[in-house]
């Protein structure tokens, strides 16, 4: 049986994310939380069918079981501890000494693949891909070629225990001989300190080779040991060269994504249980309606968590005929992070993951992409309203009826009137694509332009000292909230100015 992955299904069609619209959605540090580098090849190509989303989700869902989790948990440390090992031997110089630790992580290995075998046998598994996993596992243990593997590098491991040999040190003069019937002075010694450093000490500092490569002293000792009993280092040497690449291309590639797996379930789970739930999006392939109940920004509940603070949560909803949302209200009151919610839940989706929210309905999009406001090049001579163009056009030549397009303050470097004629124009020809978007903006005028077009607004607590809420709600737009917002924070409502006139 040929195992080929549990993140790529066959003939898995993915696209490629655009860099600067994973950092415009904060992204980035959702990645660095959970797993960084190690997982790019998966984070930067997210899927375009819905049944290989599908097929990630159920392997998710598994997960979540703590009896089925823990099994792979302590596959991932195991191996973890076989890759420490082998790099290790790689790292020494002393022929001898290396395919000694080589054989420790043969031996490592050996136990960690049987272990999390017998561990998979009688857990319920839903997903295909760990079904498959644990099939070719099962056969992978008892093939003849993995037998035959483990039971040379056990004959090798007993045939060097079984190796003794006294040192005898007289001044300058080293002796190795055969072994004598002689005391163990070191199990005399280790016995007789025992009681002064109990091994249950927690405080006793664990012991770090400083050199761990063999001194001029070490490697002539061992070459007078291989003098005396030959065949066992010969049998070292010819296992260790035959057995240099030990681990499976298989076993490597499972352990490899497993860990994408763990390391984003351990980043929800954290959050989930500080009160920022993540739910499985239901992920259609075609825009049926948008719904996302009680989402929030990743990166931002992940950030605030540290601090024992939630995030506001809020929820959004495109339906039937409806393609964009606009979102405008006072500055600072959550319009970026609502955005930047928006895409990462698109985005987050096509990976195949858990989104942030308790319900969410999402299409699975063919590109998620951004237009932020960003600093002026320098070196561009034609300033930062025709940059930001550029990069429209270029944006808008992408879109298909499966775009996601998040627009952050776009074209806020013009003056009011020419942003509302850029503002309809690139509406128009977003609506005109079907694709779906965003649009945080300081214009009223573009949350009623068109049908396809829904208002939210970021909400100001009524009261004496109003504040933000960081509460996005769909409504039209009043043009006033953070106009009064300004005046009564500052003394400047009607009754406090003509007091002062007076």
């Amino acid at each position: 049986m040929t195992f080929r992955s549990i993140l790529w299904p066959h003939n898995a069609q993915t696209a490629t994310a655009d860099r600067a619209t994973i950092q415009d959605l904060n992204l980035d540090q959702v990645f660095a939380a959970t797993g960084g580098s190690a997982h790019e090849a998966v984070q930067y190509r997210p899927l375009r069918d819905v049944a290989d989303v599908e097929f990630r989700q159920r392997v998710f869902r598994d997960l979540e079981d703590d009896a089925v989790r823990t099994v792979f948990e302590a596959f991932v440390d195991g191996m973890h501890s076989v890759r420490r090992h082998d790099d290790k031997a790689r790292r020494l110089s002393q022929p001898h000494q290396r395919d000694r630790r080589q054989l420790d992580a043969e031996t490592v290995y050996c136990r960690v693949v049987r272990e999390m075998s017998a561990g998979l046998q009688g857990l319920s598994l839903r997903a295909t891909g760990l079904r498959e996993w644990r099939e070719w596992l099962s056969e992978y243990v008892e093939d003849a070629s993995f037998r035959a593997f483990a039971a040379a590098g056990a004959q090798v491991r007993a045939d060097l225990d079984a190796v003794r040999y006294s040192v005898q040190v007289t001044g300058r003069h080293i002796v190795v001989d055969h072994a004598v019937d002689r005391p163990d002075y070191s199990e005399v010694i280790a016995s007789a300190f025992a009681r002064f450093r109990p091994e249950s000490d927690p405080l006793r500092p664990a012991f770090v080779d400083p050199w761990p490569d063999m001194n001029e002293v070490e490697e002539q000792v061992i070459a007078a040991v291989i003098e005396l009993y030959p065949g066992p280092f010969e049998q070292l040497e010819g296992h260790a060269g035959r057995y240099r690449e030990f681990i499976d291309p298989g076993i490597a590639r499972f352990d490899a994504e497993i860990r994408f797996y763990l390391d984003y379930l351990r980043f929800a789970c954290g959050l989930g249980v500080r009160g920022m739930p993540f739910c499985y999006p239901e992920v259609t392939a075609e825009f049926s309606g948008i719904a996302v109940e009680g989402g929030f920004d990743a990166a931002l509940g992940y950030e605030l968590a540290k601090h024992q603070k939630l995030v506001v949560r809020n929820d959004f909803r495109l339906d039937d005929g409806e393609r964009m949302l606009t979102v405008t209200g006072p500055n600072q009151g959550g319009k970026s992070t609502f955005a930047r919610m928006f895409g990462q839940t698109a985005y987050l989706a096509a990976l195949g993951c858990p989104v942030p929210g308790t319900r969410a309905r999402i299409m699975l999009a063919d590109n998620v992409l951004t237009h932020f406001v960003r600093e002026d090049e320098i070196d561009d001579p034609h300033g930062a309203l025709a940059q930001e163009l550029t990069r429209m056009h270029d944006i808008l030549q992408r879109l298909t009826n499966r775009s996601v397009l998040v627009l952050n303050e776009s074209f806020s470097t013009t003056t009011a009137s020419d942003a509302v004629a850029i503002g309809r124009e690139v509406v128009g020809r977003i609506v005109e694509r079907s694709a779906v978007a965003v649009y945080v903006t300081f214009l009223d005028e573009l949350a009623t332009i068109r049908p396809e077009v829904v208002s939210m607004v970021a909400v100001v607590s009524s009261g004496d000292d109003p504040a933000r809420t960081f509460r996005i709600e769909r409504r039209a737009p009043d043009g006033l909230a953070y106009a009064a917002t300004v005046a009564q924070r500052h003394g400047l409502t009607y009754n406090e100015i003509r007091a002062r006139v007076r």
